[in-house]
């Protein structure tokens, strides 16, 4: 009888520290992220009035040489842009080492966006993101950032 106990408390623990996803969608960059590809996606939510967080998901590879990444995130619905945000995330340590979950030879960093984001019953929502990278002293954009294998976007009920 202890041990059903000890089971099903190990189960309610794992259980309770997963995430909760209303909506999650990667698309897939083939390993170099072009300046002028712009990710998409876009989300029903056919619930009730939700109080989620956002994250913008990157899988990447030993191939990505820079210790961040710029990008700019615009969500919007059916009549309105909701927010435009142009963000700078850390992607590597301050020793160069990638940081985020890995399985084999990719990393994955779930990087919040927006906490308490309110996701209306019946509302569609789109969400654009473009990476806005440049190298030291250029003005001109990167081309193609190589080593940025799929490109997500979650939304996940906040607890």
């Amino acid at each position: 009888m202890m041990r059903y106990i000890l089971i099903s408390l190990m189960f309610i623990c794992i259980a309770s520290c997963e995430s909760n996803p209303v909506f999650i969608k990667y698309n897939s960059i083939n390993g170099a992220w072009q300046k002028d590809s712009i990710q998409n996606f876009s989300f029903l939510n056919e619930d009730k009035l939700i109080s989620a967080n956002s994250y913008l998901v990157l899988r990447f590879n030993e191939k990505y040489r820079y210790n961040n990444i710029f990008v700019i995130i615009t969500v919007y619905n059916s009549s309105e842009t909701i927010s435009r945000d142009t963000i700078e995330y850390k992607i590597a340590d301050n020793f160069g080492k990638l940081i985020g979950s890995k399985m084999i030879n990719i990393h994955e960093l779930n990087l919040l966006h927006k906490t308490d984001f309110q996701l209306m019953p019946k509302e569609n929502y789109f969400i654009n993101v473009e990476h806005v990278m440049r190298n030291v002293n250029e003005t001109i954009g990167v081309e193609k950032l190589e080593g940025i294998l799929d490109v997500g976007y979650k939304f996940e009920k906040d607890k």
